[in-house]
């Protein structure tokens, strides 16, 4: 049998209103809310009738509270969040474009050196280019070597055996020379990897390298060729020549062998 509802007036069937929600246990809906007002006159009500209308003036008061609670900060802090992921935003395109927090040329060299010495091979990998990485990450997982094994067994290995396992690396840079881009062509680069960097900048670096250990010790003359790729530097070349490098000119002067 239908039911009036004593909110709303519209005829239903069940335990509460389909329309206002009357009757519902715990109802919090602002469309209930927006009902709960008595049409009879206070004086008329029955002892039911009053009772109801006490607990909606009580609903009804409890809503606005909540509604002073509410935090006045809450805009404040939204405009924080956004600001603080907009300044995020921009560090991010600066630094992609090597305005801030870009490493520098030297680095990349000493870092280059300090993982060999230190068998660190995760730092030796980020001193190249990706595509270089990737090459050296997958050859090693393939091969089954640790990290550790890689580095101090297969790469470097025979650096113990002719210094010794206490050798350290010193390393002192030479003359920089800046190269322009006719000078470094990628074409090769992109047939033996797949795809290039973009280089904004590029320098040869004469490097002077000492090995010293307790089984011996040894000076190498390395042309060390990097390129910065959105904003750090990687090295791409290293190579060596055995003879004497003149530091003014960053050429080899040929030795003279006449008696």
């Amino acid at each position: 049998m239908s039911k009036q509802c004593k909110s709303c007036g519209k005829y239903y069937n069940g335990d509460y209103c389909d329309k206002c929600g009357y009757g519902k246990k715990d109802i919090k809906s602002k469309e209930a809310m927006k009902y709960h007002k008595s049409t009879t006159p206070a004086k008329f009500r029955t002892k039911e009738q009053k009772a109801e209308a006490a607990k909606w003036e009580k609903e009804r008061a409890e809503s606005k509270q909540m509604k002073r609670h509410k935090d006045p900060n809450a805009n404040v802090k939204f405009l924080i969040i956004v600001a603080v992921v907009a300044v995020f935003a921009v560090l991010g395109v600066l630094y992609s474009n090597g305005i801030i927090f870009s490493s520098k040329k030297e680095e990349v060299i000493k870092n280059y050196f300090s993982a060999i010495e230190k068998g660190d091979f995760d730092k030796f990998v980020s001193c190249f280019p990706k595509e270089i990485k990737n090459e050296y990450e997958t050859q090693r997982e393939e091969a089954g070597y640790s990290k550790e094994e890689c580095m101090n067994e297969v790469l470097y290995g025979d650096f113990k055996e002719t210094y010794g396992d206490d050798y350290t690396i010193e390393v002192e840079l030479g003359k920089q020379t800046k190269l322009e881009k006719n000078d470094y062509d990628m074409t090769d680069y992109k047939e033996a990897y797949g795809s290039s960097p973009s280089i904004s900048e590029a320098y040869e670096i004469v490097t002077n390298v000492t090995f010293k250990g307790s089984k011996s010790s040894e000076d190498a003359k390395l042309y060390i060729y990097v390129g910065k790729c959105s904003g750090s530097w990687k090295i791409f070349n290293i190579t060596q020549d055995n003879g004497i490098i003149d530091e003014s000119t960053g050429m080899v002067q040929e030795e003279n062998t006449n008696e």
